[in-house]
């Protein structure tokens, strides 16, 4: 047995484990670090990562200590948990939400307005009589008087 591995206990299988952990064989080991680097990819492509930090943060999870495993895989589950419930929410209000669909229909079918009738009827376009309005109310109240 090597330096390091001093005070580790010994597995009828022939592995090594320390005693405050849990006894994991090497396929289980595989596993989890496989189940970790899907949950990572999976939460880099809902948050959209650049690749370059997704390589960055896989190569830290796949070649950390062992002892960082459970936390890791328990940390990027919550968060791709989150993230997906968030594009759940995203595309829920996105649902409920009216983006004026079919307005083109319903505004062909409305009649103009009383007030655009009369407008016209006089000679003045729309425009024309909204710029006389904001002349108006921009004319001191004094001045008006005198025209």
């Amino acid at each position: 047995m090597s330096e390091d591995c001093k005070g580790a206990l010994v597995s009828k299988s022939g592995g090594l484990y320390l005693p405050w952990g849990p006894y994991l064989d090497a396929d289980h080991v595989r596993r989890m670090r496989a189940d970790l680097v899907g949950t990572i990819e999976a939460l880099a492509a809902l948050e959209l990562w650049p690749k370059e930090y997704r390589d960055g943060v896989l190569t830290r999870a796949i070649c950390g200590p062992l002892a960082d495993l459970a936390p890791n895989h328990h940390y990027f589950t919550e968060r791709t948990i989150k993230a997906e419930c968030d594009v759940m929410a995203a595309q829920l209000r996105d649902e409920r939400t009216w983006h004026g669909e079919g307005l083109d229909d319903r505004m062909s079918d409305r009649k103009p307005d009383t007030k655009a009738r009369r407008t016209k009827a006089r000679g003045m376009s729309t425009l024309d009589r909204q710029a006389n309005h904001l002349r108006k109310e921009a004319t001191p109240h004094n001045e008006r008087r005198r025209t």
